[in-house]
């Protein structure tokens, strides 16, 4: 274990205890928070077919239930525009 990386490390967090936080050099950045996401809904696959979605989703950077809900919400939107 690195005991320097500890000591910056508690030196960093004694530094935000005191209040210490913010320097004037720090960059303002505007944060946009989305919608939350309130429903779950179990969805029952085979084990292939979750090493599937998990393999596309590694490929892609994100987690297998963040492309699951992708996919749904991209067959909604298509079906949406058919109905026009």
């Amino acid at each position: 274990m690195e005991t320097g990386k500890i000591s910056d490390l508690d030196r960093e967090i004694e530094r935000i205890e005191q209040g210490d936080a913010w320097d004037k050099t720090d960059e303002v950045v505007q944060v946009e928070v989305k919608k939350p996401l309130d429903k779950v809904i179990p969805v029952r696959l085979s084990a292939e077919k979750w090493e599937d979605l998990r393999g596309e989703a590694r490929e892609l950077g994100i987690g297998p239930t963040t492309l699951a809900r992708m996919w749904i919400l991209e067959r909604l939107r298509q079906r949406t525009k058919a109905a026009f």
